[in-house]
């Protein structure tokens, strides 16, 4: 029940008292309240990136460093826009970074708050085309240019172009669809159709434009016709590009031509027998002969160290690339990027003379390892062509290289120039990949065709020059799990996986600021790593991962590891971002290869199945680390950084756990279904 008092009069001196007594209570929750807000606003440094007890390795806020009572001022950076020049479909961005919060901070002259931790947050509404942001904190000042792009994602050519004399320019637009295209060069207007998507990344409500343009042929000097003008209209906006100059070469100057040397059919080209390109790198990649674009595609070959072809006088340019067209049909890169780290050397072009035909004989057949070697004697390093047929794709045509199902039935190895071949190629009955060789002679060269023992049933290989220079082709044989009784109802003892762990040392891959603190892919990337590593393990699977730590390695180190560890099959994995599309979300799982569609395919739909993703998606594109031919790779990038709802799955172990188990659960159902 309620008391009730009466009400007596105080004195002054009780008042005083009193008073006191409050101030003194209000200091106390006043205090408290301080600790609170401090407490809610600083993450608690004892848990880690995945939410485990420990020191965080994820951890990198920006703080003041102190030094004593000192104080350094922070410094002004700015994390978006992420370079100084950035291009963006985003007509409203935030711009973020951290600076000095004693001093005042303006971007395009206005104000801009900077928080007690430095960082800063400022949404920024584009102009269509270019927008300087400038951004001024003190006496520091900083200058940007973002192009605000509405309709046109990409367009190619870009740089400064050269082409072969007689050879067809290739034009790509990535735009809205609905947009209208007007393309010229020379004043002439370049047809432009719209196609399916070839690689499956295009952006949702974009597509895929695409046109040629044949250049002039037997031109006694060089051609500059001037630069592609681009304009494309939607949405009653029109935004207008232009590449750099495009040149056609003048026609090759044959020298000591033997018309004898270049056959008269298929996509061999009479680039005179002067000059001789011989591929010094462990390999070359092979290129489409008749454009000049540098997009692999899984039809192209590799050729091994010591290949030797005559090749065009003059090198041909893309942007900063360089290139030589082989009397094959073939280009190789007279360098190639091998990120990072620069440029290496590829081919060495000098003076010489070929034999006019080559003579290839059969040395072995043998199994050797998981893999099947069959060695050829050869007069001399001549190229070939190496094809997987029939293989369908979606439209070969565009170069849409998506594999719906695996449909070829044999290998073709095509020895250039070989007109005499001696031997036969016995395959044994019980061989794993084959069941039957057969030689198909031609006028100027010679195929030897591969059938395979069932449909589809093709896992990778490799070329090289072995130690007595013969040629050896090595073929992945087809290695079977078996079923066992554990959780993921398989064993994989015998079976070698190797992990590629993305980026590293001084390579972060994306970096992505959230909540104070800056997050690296690579970090993410080994977390995955060493869990799917355990899981694989768990069911008797060799695993390698070709980084533990922070090791940076180049293009080139990743692919010899391929090629070094004989792997069976290839994971490699990434993290996505697009900072300034923070809506980008989801897992993405990339192939590039036919025989690298299966367990891609059942990859993603296991990480579909889990629910984590908003949307899950099969790709085919060409990245480098994917197309190499020894094994199947399946690529997955898994979340966008940028985005928070992915982020936070990144940051929580038992999702990262959730995510690998599901690689792990296709990889095991791809090794059951080659059984």
């Amino acid at each position: 029940m309620r008391q009730t008092t009466k009400r007596r009069r105080r004195t002054q001196p009780n008042t005083n008292i009193t008073m006191l007594v409050l101030i003194g209570v209000l200091a106390v929750l006043l205090g408290i309240a301080i600790w609170v807000a401090v407490a809610v606003s600083s993450p608690d440094d004892s848990l880690d990136a995945t939410g485990a007890t420990g020191e965080s390795t994820l951890d990198t806020s920006v703080q003041e460093s102190t030094s004593g009572d000192a104080v350094t001022p922070m410094a002004l950076t700015v994390t978006y826009p992420a370079a100084p020049d950035t291009i963006t479909m985003v007509e409203t961005v935030e711009l973020s970074g951290t600076a000095d919060p004693k001093k005042p901070l303006t971007v395009n002259g206005q104000s801009v708050q900077v928080a007690e931790n430095g960082s800063f947050r400022y949404p920024f509404t584009l102009s269509l085309g270019d927008n300087e942001i400038v951004f001024v904190s003190g006496e520091e000042t900083l200058r940007y240019r973002v192009h605000y792009r509405y309709a046109v994602q990409s367009y190619s050519p870009v740089a400064d172009m050269q082409y072969f004399s007689g050879g067809t320019v290739r034009v790509d637009v990535i735009a809205r669809q609905g947009s209208q295209l007007k393309v010229t060069l020379e004043s002439k207007e370049i047809a432009m159709k719209e196609v399916s998507d070839q690689t499956g990344v295009l952006a949702e409500g974009f597509a895929l434009f695409q046109g040629t343009y044949q250049l002039p042929d037997n031109n006694t000097s060089d051609l500059n016709l001037g630069k592609i003008q681009y304009t494309v209209t939607c949405d009653g906006k029109t935004e207008t590009y232009s590449s750099g100059e495009i040149t056609c070469q003048k026609s090759t100057e044959i020298l000591a031509s033997n018309p004898a040397v270049t056959p008269s059919y298929g996509e061999y080209k009479d680039v005179g027998s002067g000059y001789i390109c011989e591929i010094i790198a462990y390999s070359a990649e092979t290129f489409n002969g008749k454009t000049n674009d540098s997009k692999s595609e899984p039809i192209r070959n590799y050729l091994p160290k010591g290949t030797v072809d005559y090749a065009s006088v003059n090198k041909v340019t893309n942007g900063d690339s360089a290139f030589y067209l082989l009397r094959c049909g073939r280009r190789v890169f007279e360098k190639k990027s091998n990120y990072p780290g620069g440029k290496v050397q590829v081919v060495d072009v000098y003076k010489g003379k070929l034999p006019d035909h080559n003579e290839i004989a059969v040395a072995s057949l043998t199994q050797s390892g998981h893999h099947t070697i069959l060695t050829f004697d050869t007069m001399w390093k001549a190229p070939f062509y190496f094809d997987l047929l029939p293989q369908k794709y979606y439209n070969a045509a565009t170069r849409d290289y998506r594999v719906k199902e695996l449909t070829a039935e044999y290998v073709d190895i095509t020895f250039c120039y070989a007109t005499v071949f001696e031997g036969t190629v016995n395959i044994p009955e019980n061989h794993p990949l084959f069941k039957s060789a057969e030689l198909i002679k031609r006028e100027s060269d010679c195929t030897l065709r591969l059938y395979l023992k069932k449909t589809g049933g093709f896992y990778g290989w490799d070329s090289y020059y072995n130690e007595n220079n013969q040629l050896c082709f090595q073929f992945l044989n087809p290695t079977p799990a078996t079923v066992a009784d554990n959780a993921y109802g398989a064993d994989l003892t015998g079976i070698r996986v190797l992990i590629d762990v993305g980026h590293g040392g001084i390579d972060p891959g994306t970096v992505h600021r959230y909540n104070g603190k800056q997050y690296h892919e690579s970090d993410f990337n080994m977390i995955m790593a060493q869990k799917l590593k355990k899981e694989l393990e768990s069911v008797g699977a060799t695993v390698i991962l070709n980084r533990e730590d922070e090791k940076t390695l180049k293009a080139d180190d990743r692919i010899q590891q391929y090629k070094a560890t004989a792997a069976d099959l290839c994971v490699a994995i990434h993290q996505n971002s697009v900072d300034d599309a923070p809506y980008y979300n989801g897992a993405e799982i990339l192939y590039a290869t036919p025989f690298s569609a299966l367990v891609s395919q059942l990859v993603a739909k296991e990480t579909e199945e889990t629910g984590i993703y908003s949307k899950t998606e099969l790709k085919w594109h060409y990245y480098y680390v994917a197309r190499q031919s020894t094994c199947p790779v399946v690529l997955t990038e898994n979340g966008f950084m940028s985005n928070e709802t992915d982020l936070l799955n990144m940051l929580d172990d038992a999702v990262m756990t959730r995510k690998v188990q599901a690689i792990a659960r296709g990889v095991v159902k791809y090794f059951l279904s080659i059984a």
